[in-house]
């Protein structure tokens, strides 16, 4: 009994022993067809990669950028396979073969031009070479630019401090956008105040203030209106030490806007003025006042005081505008808001009179305080900020935001809300810009009618175009924070003030000068490129490349030219659909793709109908590897397997021969699917995205050992779940070794 045990097991051994070096020999044997399919499978691929770029450009993604995450395109691709198979398998039963030959002919030929078109154009159109924009001519003024207006003028201040403090004056003027020539100017008497202060722009004119003194000029003539007092002006003796403070105000005068009080006009007609206005005034404890006024005195009367959000205004101003009749923006370091100017203050709830001190709460349109924002860092501040109109609604503006870490928010100004506008989504910035922010502006440059928005970071300034925000234009010039910048024609001028500082009887004080630095922008050299150098010629060879390999096809299908077809339409739709879908879409299509090839071809077997069908008509949607010299597939009257691969071949069939030629079969469809995954990683992953392809490619071609281990031993095997499994354990590894989970996420949606 032991011994006849023991003879079964030898027998076993030696059975087993004889399938390997079977398996081994078959290997051998089979060598050159299994490197030449190797090899072709890798050229595919990476000719899919080589035209890449060129799809990318030209944004030939089949659902859009959106749908590149999208799992029900995905979805829709697999029902599409499906279809294709039924439609296939229903017209053969219906004996059309004629109208199955010729409509998958010109499916192949359409499929054929995404590789010679494209390629076409990259070898023979040049790419186009963009030159530099730099400011050439800068002119220095002796004035500090405060704002620019409406209406695209700019107004500066010039200081004069004189020896005594009563001395003290400032020049407030408005100058022309396009050379700073001073349109007029008028004189100011500073004492007690500074001689420097903040401007708000308002409907009536413009409204400024030195701390001590309120003053409202004539927009068109520069003419002072109104001079108002920020203190006590009826008993004081003309002192520093007389100064008392209004009993409303309390402190300093930090900003304010003078209106009137019926539907303003576009101008104020100075012979017949407006009867009574009201002044609104921000103190530096960051509190609204509202005070009527009379027009012809500078008499006032208090009506009410709201408490407004705290926002840095008392150390710098970036944004102050009334911006609608019943609101004005104000905006520093530490935040933004849209207040409304209310007439009349809450009932006061508490005993006695209401008290001078007492502040309602002041109703926000809006407001942003980055203290207040905990997805930034509570270091950061604003550095610019504008309101321009919306890209994608030209009737709505926006409220851009830049900060310090070069990161921007974006918000739609809505008058039907109250305490929060929608934040714009459509703007995304994130990783786009290098901090700080120095410059936000809307001008049109390429004179269509539309502005674009204007970025301006620590590496210069970016010209976002259309709805899309693409970059068309990137000046490598140096823009200081809040900075200006305007275009007039071809030329582009930024207005930039230059830190200087002076001595101030006895103190250094900080200042500006005033720089007007321009330089014409050539439309034909300067804007970015970017999509795809259309090129009559490229596609017209390209075109004829593709109608000469299918007329090849047709009448000669030799096997050199049915590799040079296969490989061409596999890289074709491969960049086509790796530049479709992000890497984990493309992962969950191999999966079911690798899915219903294992059932159509074992359980089914619908999939070996149809390369039955296939092979009939003679339409070599494949790659051939011939195994010996001299292999002809034309010597088999055009009968070679074409969309079958070996390893669907029936048990107990055999490889067509031909004169004791061989050759080895491989559909289309087991490049395709692992060659997508590898374009979708290099199109999709920024950083290390190439190695995370390679990877994938490697893993690839293990499977492709595997599957060839199975074609040498005999046994009929799908492809896909090798070859599909093998590329996405390679993407796998190899994202997490160069990436780590960011190569696998990408927001995917239905």
């Amino acid at each position: 009994m032991a011994e006849s045990v023991r003879e079964d097991r030898i027998k076993r051994a030696e059975r087993e022993l004889a399938k390997e070096d079977s398996l081994l020999s078959n290997m051998i044997e089979q060598a050159p067809g299994m490197i030449g399919m190797a090899a072709m499978f890798v050229v595919t691929i990476l000719l899919a990669l080589w035209l890449q770029p060129w799809f990318n450009s030209a944004g030939l993604q089949a659902f859009g950028e959106s749908g590149a995450t999208q799992a029900r395109w995905v979805m829709l691709e697999l029902v599409a396979i499906f279809v294709f198979t039924f439609v296939i398998l229903w017209l053969a039963k219906k004996h059309m073969e004629k109208f199955i030959k010729y409509g998958l002919l010109f499916v192949l030929f359409l499929a054929l031009c995404y590789t010679t078109v494209p390629g076409a154009h990259i070898l023979l159109v040049p790419e186009i070479e963009t030159e530099n924009f730099e400011f050439t001519e800068t002119d220095a003024f002796g004035f500090e630019t405060k704002t620019v207006t409406s209406d695209g003028s700019i107004l500066g201040q010039r200081s004069f401090w004189a020896d005594e403090m009563q001395n003290d004056t400032f020049d407030f003027s408005k100058h022309s956008s396009t050379n700073l020539e001073t349109i007029w100017s008028v004189t100011l008497s500073a004492f007690p105040g500074d001689p420097t202060f903040n401007v708000m722009e308002g409907t009536y004119a413009y409204t400024i203030t030195n701390g001590a003194w309120v003053w409202s000029i004539d927009k068109d003539s520069g003419e002072v209106l109104q001079r108002y007092a920020c203190f006590d002006e009826e008993d004081w003796n003309g002192t520093l030490e007389g100064l008392v403070p209004d009993q409303h105000i309390i402190s300093a005068c930090t900003a304010a806007v003078e209106i009137i009080e019926h539907d303003e006009p576009s101008s104020i007609d100075i012979e017949d003025p407006p009867e009574k206005g009201a002044l609104y005034i921000i103190n530096t404890g960051g509190e609204l006042i509202r005070k009527n006024t009379y027009y012809g005195t500078n008499k006032t009367a208090f009506q009410g005081k709201w408490a407004m959000p705290q926002i840095g205004l008392e150390s710098e101003s970036f944004l102050l505008k009334q911006y609608d009749s019943d609101s004005i923006f104000i905006s520093g370091p530490q935040g933004a808001a849209m207040v409304v100017l209310e007439v009349n203050p809450d009932g006061y709830e508490g005993e006695g009179i209401r008290p001078p001190q007492w502040a309602d709460p002041a109703i926000e349109d809006w407001s942003y305080r980055v203290d207040e924002d905990e997805s930034r860092d509570f270091a950061t501040t604003i550095s610019a900020i504008n309101i321009v109109p919306s890209p994608w609604n030209y009737e709505t503006d926006l409220v851009v935001l830049g900060f310090e870490d070069g990161s921007i928010d974006t918000y739609v100004v809505d008058n039907d809300t109250d305490g929060e506008f929608e934040t714009e989504d459509r703007f995304y910035t994130e990783g786009v810009f290098n901090g700080p922010i120095t410059a936000i502006e809307s001008f049109d440059l390429s004179n269509n009618g539309e502005n674009e928005l204007w970025i301006g970071d620590a590496d210069g300034v970016h010209g976002l175009f259309y709805e899309s925000l693409i970059e068309y234009v990137t000046l490598d010039v140096e823009i200081h924070p809040q900075s200006i910048m305007f275009s007039n024609d071809s030329t582009i001028y930024g207005v930039i003030d230059v830190p200087t500082s002076q001595d101030h009887r006895g103190q250094l004080v900080n200042s500006s000068i005033t720089e007007l630095t321009y330089g014409e922008f050539d439309p034909d050299t300067m804007y970015n490129s970017y999509g795809i150098q259309w090129s009559g010629t490229a596609f017209l060879i390209g075109l004829g490349l593709s109608i000469i390999l299918m007329v090849a096809l047709i009448f000669k299908p030799e096997w050199y030219v049915v590799n040079t077809v296969g490989v061409l339409v596999g890289a074709g739709v491969i960049v086509m659909l790796g530049v479709t879908f992000v890497p984990t879409l493309i992962v969950i299509f191999m999966v079911l793709a690798a899915v219903y090839d294992a059932w159509a071809v074992y359980k089914s077997k619908h999939m070996l109908d149809l390369a039955d069908t296939m092979i009939g008509l003679n339409l070599p949607i494949l790659l051939v590897a011939p195994q010996e010299k001299g292999y002809s597939m034309i010597d088999d009257g055009g009968n070679a397997p074409t969309s079958i691969k070996p390893s669907e071949v029936p048990e107990g069939a055999k490889l067509v021969k031909k004169k004791s030629k061989e050759a080895m079969f491989m559909g289309l469809g087991d490049v395709i699917f692992p060659g997508m995954l590898v374009v979708s990683c290099v199109n999709s992953i920024e950083v290390d995205g190439l190695l995370v392809g390679i990877s994938a490619l490697i893993g690839g071609l293990v499977g492709y050992l595997v599957l060839m281990t199975y074609v040498a031993s005999g046994r009929p095997q799908a492809g896909l779940p090798l070859l599909n499994g093998g590329a996405i354990l390679g993407y796998i590894i190899g994202g997490l070794i160069f990436v780590g989970s960011a190569a696998f996420s990408f927001g995917i949606s239905f």
